[in-house]
């Protein structure tokens, strides 16, 4: 009996970055190269760790590309309407994916590696990556760096011993914990990430 294996696919290695963070955010992600571009916003929404409560749009070699909606920023082709294929990205060419209009979270995406892949490979995944996403709804950069300085560990341990001085209610505290742990509790997990990739294709 012949054996006959199936068509390698081809894969593109992806290094994603939020512009203007110190420390960095990034991430490496593996995706077939007939992903649309629909899903590769859901990827990039994945593995960042934003929630995708905004609008967003790639802008690929001087062209807009995102969701149609009524009453909003008109892009020049729907994001679902095209596959990573249709550019013909080359090795190290980049563009540009913006998510939330207010915040302008611009990130950098580059075009690392070419690959094939046999075709029953998981995919998307991602292999690589450092750094906490910001919070939904912080504001741009300004904002978010400032509120991270108001919330970094030192200050956490500060506000702990606060509680020593006075009486404490419950309610408040409560309140107080969970805008805390919005801070503290941030690293990036790449096997969370990685165990919620596969409904993206399903």
């Amino acid at each position: 009996m012949s054996f006959d294996p199936q068509p390698a696919i081809s894969v593109l290695q992806l290094r994603i970055s939020v512009r203007g963070l110190s420390p960095p955010a990034w991430r490496r992600v593996l995706v077939p190269e007939h992903l649309m571009l629909a899903q590769l916003h859901k990827v990039i929404q994945v593995v960042m760790g934003w929630t995708d409560e905004h609008l967003h749009q790639f802008t690929i070699r001087g062209r807009r590309y995102g969701e149609a909606h009524d009453g909003v920023l008109q892009f020049s082709t729907v994001a679902n309407e095209l596959t990573l294929a249709a550019f013909s990205l080359r090795e190290h060419e980049g563009f540009i994916y913006v998510y939330d209009f207010n915040a302008w979270w611009r990130h950098d995406v580059r075009v690392e590696r070419r690959m094939l892949r046999p075709r029953p490979c998981r995919l998307p995944r991602c292999v690589a990556g450092c750094g906490p996403c910001p919070p939904e709804d912080i504001g741009g950069i300004d904002q978010y760096l400032e509120s991270r300085g108001e919330r970094s560990e030192y200050e956490f341990l500060d506000w702990l011993e606060s509680l020593r001085e006075g009486p404490i209610v419950l309610d408040d505290l409560r309140d107080e914990v969970d805008q805390w742990l919005v801070w503290l509790d941030r690293r990036f997990d790449r096997r969370t990430a990685n165990e919620r990739l596969p409904q993206i294709l399903a």
